[in-house]
């Protein structure tokens, strides 16, 4: 990746996350022992970016990503068979 491919893709990066600050404030009202990195990784999975995706966002292999995914599934009690945009918008959306 080119230093302005990383450039705009920090940027655009940082545009997702300002707009989606109210979703990240109400998932932490759910769950309040979700870390900076979960939140962040729920934005992702809110906006049905794919694993590998996530992955070259994040800068990570995309089995972390999958392990990271597991372990916010038991976090949120969420079924593997779920999709994760839908049952995160139902639970921002429950409060």
């Amino acid at each position: 990746m080119t230093v302005l491919e990383r450039n705009i893709m920090d940027h655009l990066l940082l545009e997702l996350q300002q707009s989606n600050q109210q979703f990240q404030a109400q998932l932490q009202a759910i769950c309040p022992s979700l870390t900076a990195y979960e939140l962040r990784l729920c934005t992702y999975l809110k906006t049905n970016l794919s694993t590998k995706e996530i992955a070259t966002l994040l800068n990570i292999t995309p089995d972390s990503v999958k392990k990271a995914k597991h372990r916010l599934r038991k976090k949120l009690n969420i079924k593997p068979e779920e999709i994760w945009s839908k049952v995160l918008h139902q639970q921002v959306t429950a409060l």
